[in-house]
């Protein structure tokens, strides 16, 4: 019940669609070249520790540089709190990095100690400060240490002086 001529006109129009595509493909190429990139480049917002303790919610999203900080306690292999002001500790949580370059040093972090801390702004609640304690971050008996505050910091470079 088929014809000779169903065949070749089924085959005409396969090749005309695969040459159809193959033009509309090269004029999207082609196009998509012409696209500008429009927009001014984001300036990054470098944070101090009087900027994080004026306002620690707007702090997040934004990287932080603090020189000179004095540590208020120890929380573990991964983490510490810095006096930001004598009666304001914060959370400062290390990257796996910056955990194996003091360690190859030898040098760990303890309360007293004056640090130079750089890195990103999060949010901080419950949930993230019982990640860190079940990761081992913060020791479980330094649980009761770790600063209640709106935000911390994700440390990816830690200096001892």
């Amino acid at each position: 019940m088929t014809s000779k001529g169903e065949g070749g006109i089924g085959t005409l129009l396969s090749i005309v669609a695969l040459v159809a595509i193959g033009v509309f493909l090269v004029w999207l190429y082609r196009e998509s070249s012409q696209i500008e990139t429009v927009g001014e480049p984001v300036e990054e917002i470098v944070l101090t520790a009087g900027d994080i303790l004026a306002d620690p919610e707007a702090a997040i999203g934004n990287r932080a540089s603090l020189d000179s900080i004095p540590v208020a306690t120890g929380l573990g292999q991964g983490a510490f709190a810095l006096n930001l002001s004598e009666s304001t500790p914060y959370p400062v949580l290390m990257t796996p990095d910056a955990i194996q370059r003091l360690r190859a040093t030898g040098v760990s972090v303890f309360g007293g100690d004056v640090v130079y801390v750089e890195g990103q702004v999060y949010t901080m609640n419950d949930s993230i400060a019982s990640e860190w304690i079940r990761l081992g971050a913060v020791d479980q008996a330094m649980a009761g240490s770790l600063p209640a505050t709106v935000s911390f910091l994700l440390a990816d470079s830690v200096v001892i002086y």
